[in-house]
């Protein structure tokens, strides 16, 4: 059905749990996130002006209760019937700030469609499971804060192509996002054709140092091929390095970068921003701080890093497109081995693929790059 009513800014609600009481919201690595209930979150989403609100309370917590025993049930495995690999990342990982999330766009939906019935205000319309942006909440930095600058905003290759006669100034992301651990291998991607952006990250050492080195090497790299180099995790290095063109985080590394004051150091230094997510309330954090492209991960099974989500299946990467604004790109990453499987995640409506062993361990790099470019393109 059409939205009858009409959204007239924002409202917010706070939310806080305790560590001290529960294991619910404790933080993934030993370090918070700006979605961990023990720090405070608030929950930003649209008002609309209607007075048909009728059972808006009693539909929240009983929404919040069923979000909430819906991500028990995937952990605890009551039923016997699926296996670990069977479960899905976004459920298994369904704490209460997660809940929270969808119980709100779950109530949000309802008020948008609400209508009078009889003679007084009308109740909340009961939908399915939440599935679009205009109804998702974002986690906002602080209650006070207003409306959040954006980072410099990117494109999709699909939205660039479908807007080719337009004026929009959107940089448009490639199809893939090479992931790399070395200068050696920048310097042959920057080289392969169908190659636009490489991200870098470091496994061998955090030394500052060591890392400004290899930023400032791989960007002259980069930079005389005309190819972006988004730099993992080390964002003072990245500014400090100068020319890089883009910064990626994780979630814990956002919320201290956020404390230190770094989101408005990344954005002033003009620089691209993407944020890896795995749960909805991660979703929600990332979509309030308004990033270049956001990331969903694991999809698939991975053996190339330590992740401590299930993996989500190509069901949340349509879920997490209808959950964030069509301009935003969505990169998928995760166990994306070939181009058969880059094309499962693209028709899953993935904008973009993040690889590492697809390219790394392809045996001819350059065809394996024009396949899954062309796994990508549709």
């Amino acid at each position: 059905a059409a939205e009858d009513n009409v959204s007239v800014g924002y409202a917010q609600d706070y939310l806080i749990t305790s560590e001290e009481v529960s294991e619910e919201g404790k933080p993934v690595k030993g370090r918070p996130r700006l979605c961990d209930g023990s720090r405070g979150v608030w929950l930003r989403s649209d008002r609309y002006d209607t007075v048909h609100t009728h059972g808006t309370g009693c539909t929240l917590s009983s929404a919040i209760a069923t979000a909430w025993a819906m991500g028990q049930r995937e952990r605890e495995d009551i039923s016997d019937v699926k296996s670990k690999d069977e479960k899905v990342g976004a459920l298994s990982s369904m704490h209460l700030v997660d809940a929270c999330c969808i119980a709100k766009a779950y109530v949000n939906a309802g008020i948008a469609r609400g209508v009078q019935l009889g003679g007084g205000p009308g109740p909340v319309v009961h939908m399915g499971f939440p599935n679009s942006y205009k109804n998702f909440p974002t986690i906002a930095l602080t209650a006070s804060s207003a409306s959040t600058p954006a980072f410099l905003p990117m494109q999709s290759y699909h939205d660039a192509k479908k807007s080719s006669s337009s004026s929009s100034e959107a940089i448009t992301l490639g199809r893939i996002l090479p992931i790399v651990d070395t200068v050696q291998w920048i310097e042959q991607l920057v080289s392969t054709p169908g190659i636009t952006d490489i991200q870098l990250r470091f496994k061998d050492t955090s030394d500052y140092a060591t890392v400004l080195d290899r930023i400032r090497r791989s960007q002259t790299l980069c930079k005389s091929k005309g190819v972006r180099l988004w730099i993992n995790d080390h964002w003072k290095a990245a500014i400090e390095a100068g020319d890089c063109f883009g910064v990626h985080l994780g979630q814990e590394d956002m919320a201290s970068c956020a404390e230190a004051g770094g989101l408005d150091s990344i954005r002033s230094a003009g620089l691209a921003f993407g944020i890896s997510t795995h749960s909805y309330s991660e979703l929600a954090a990332a979509l309030g701080v308004r990033p270049s492209y956001i990331s969903l991960g694991p999809v698939f099974a991975t053996s190339s890093k330590d992740v401590k989500f299930d993996p989500q299946g190509l069901e949340t990467v349509r879920q997490w497109r209808s959950l964030m604004q069509p301009s935003i790109p969505l990169v998928a990453i995760g166990g994306i081995g070939n181009a058969d499987i880059a094309k499962l995640v693209r028709e899953a409506g993935a904008e973009c693929a993040a690889v590492i062993g697809a390219v790394t361990k392809a045996d001819n790099v350059s065809k394996a790059v024009q396949d899954l470019n062309d796994a990508m393109s549709f």
